[in-house]
């Protein structure tokens, strides 16, 4: 894997072609480790993927879980190191086929919660023995992913480190490293050498693999998208190193934060508890913030998804200190025509099922962006090449699951449709239960297949 080389993103002249897809997240893979993988599972799920004329596979997060709603995102860069592959561990020399076989039995019967505890723990010995175990091909593979990534891989190393160490989010941080001090951020850097190489060893473990399964994908002719919310979350090492960037007073704490007024989505409405962006601050950085955030998704994934689109034109914003909210511009296309100009792609979907109507003026019309809709029977005639359409019996009761995916594009003129899998199945959860939720093998009947197959 050449980490120093970077990767072609081609960009074409319609976004789908008729393409249909599952969207299934990495956690809700089959697994003998207590939750899905990025490992051999999810190679055979690519390869069901390809065998039933998937074309697309959507997946919620590779970041650690905020909130269910996904509302808001941890962080672009460091990634959950939850999802590395035990399997492939073993393959690699840097964990023992007896300690695997005693994880199993120490799993039995524990939570979610207990188990990540237990996978966190054997990840910890395995970044402990990284330099003595791992391959001279290994090692050097490491040293150029920190080369390659050397812009936020150290610092942010740093953030998770310190966030063990101290116990508490960075906004409760001594004063000199709350605010980013250089010298005492280097004395600390050096005092913590060896837990910060850990975090570094992990997220360049997650990568590898993650590049495995992403090249078996792209290689089957599967594109992968990625679902990546506007706002991030409070402590976030987006913050902490760009504080100037979001409504945070000189301590950290949150002055402003945006949400969601009441709606029949969303009955009660909601206040992120996240800041709001400084937005007249990242235009005048020329949009640095923006573009560097999007280069690191583009730079692993195909397509990204923005949820809570319209965040980036206006959203309702919400003063810490005062009981009332504004409804207020943030920023406008020359976002998006910077982050093309820089960039050379315009792979994003506008994602927003609060805002529909202004997505399809500013994503479509404007902006040249694909577009997600959900699957209504009342919406079929305003469906465009443009737009993916999403299966939704997990957003809202009203939504509706095809019964032929290529008969309904066929009809509906829609540049794609994705399904999800819960749904395929018959099954109905809860946004929060896609989350926890896992699927066997023996589910993928020969019907399911089928069905995926049929013509229509």
């Amino acid at each position: 894997m050449d980490w120093g080389g970077g990767r072609c993103i081609e960009d074409r002249c319609k976004l789908f072609h008729g393409e249909k897809g599952i969207l299934l997240d990495i956690p809700s893979l089959p697994g003998s480790y207590g939750i899905g993988e990025l490992g051999p599972h999810a190679l055979k799920w690519i390869r069901f993927l390809s065998e039933t004329g998937q074309r697309l596979w959507h997946i919620l997060s590779l970041r650690e879980t905020v909130d269910f709603e996904r509302f808001f995102a941890n962080t672009s860069y460091g990634w959950n190191t939850d999802l590395i592959s035990f399997a492939w561990l073993r393959d690699e020399g840097l964990v023992a086929p007896e300690r695997l076989e005693d994880f199993k039995q120490q799993i039995e019967k524990k939570s979610r919660d207990e188990i990540l505890n237990c996978r966190r723990v054997l990840l910890s010995e395995v970044a402990n023995g990284f330099e003595a175990n791992a391959s001279a091909e290994l090692l050097a593979a490491f040293m150029r992913f920190k080369k390659f990534n050397q812009r936020w891989l150290g610092r942010f190393a740093l953030f998770r480190t310190l966030q063990d160490e101290l116990q508490t989010s960075w906004y409760a941080w001594p004063e000199a490293l709350r605010q980013g001090d250089p010298v005492s951020l280097e004395k600390t850097q050096k005092q913590l050498r060896e837990p910060v190489l850990r975090h570094e060893i992990l997220q360049f473990l997650l990568a590898r693999h993650w590049e495995r399964v992403r090249s078996a994908a792209n290689y089957a002719g599967i594109r992968m998208i990625l679902s990546v919310p506007v706002s991030v979350a409070h402590d976030s090492y987006e913050v902490w190193s760009n504080p100037d960037l979001f409504f945070v007073d000189h301590e950290g704490a949150i002055q402003a934060a945006p949400g969601l007024l009441s709606s029949k989505l969303l009955p009660e409405g909601k206040i992120f508890q996240a800041p709001q962006y400084r937005w007249s601050r990242t235009k005048a950085d020329r949009y640095r913030f923006w573009i560097n955030r999007f280069r690191r998704e583009l730079q692993n994934i195909d397509l990204v998804n923005l949820e809570h689109f319209h965040m980036f034109f206006e959203c309702d914003e919400f003063g810490v200190n005062d009981s009332g909210h504004r409804r207020v511009p943030t920023s406008d296309q020359e976002l998006f025509l910077s982050v093309r100009e820089a960039l050379q792609t315009n792979n994003f979907i506008a994602s927003d099922f609060f805002e529909q109507k202004l997505i399809e003026d500013r994503a479509i019309r404007q902006l040249e962006l694909g577009s997600a809709v959900l699957s209504t029977d009342n919406q079929k005639s305003h469906y465009s090449p443009r737009n993916i359409v999403y299966t939704s019996h997990y957003v809202m009761p009203s939504g509706t699951v095809p019964k032929s995916s290529d008969e309904f594009l066929r009809k509906t003129h829609a540049g794609a449709l994705m399904m999800t899998l819960p749904d395929l199945l018959g099954l109905k959860l809860s946004p929060g239960e896609l989350f926890s939720w896992r699927f066997e093998w023996l589910q993928i009947t020969k019907e399911v297949q089928e069905r995926l197959l049929t013509r229509g």
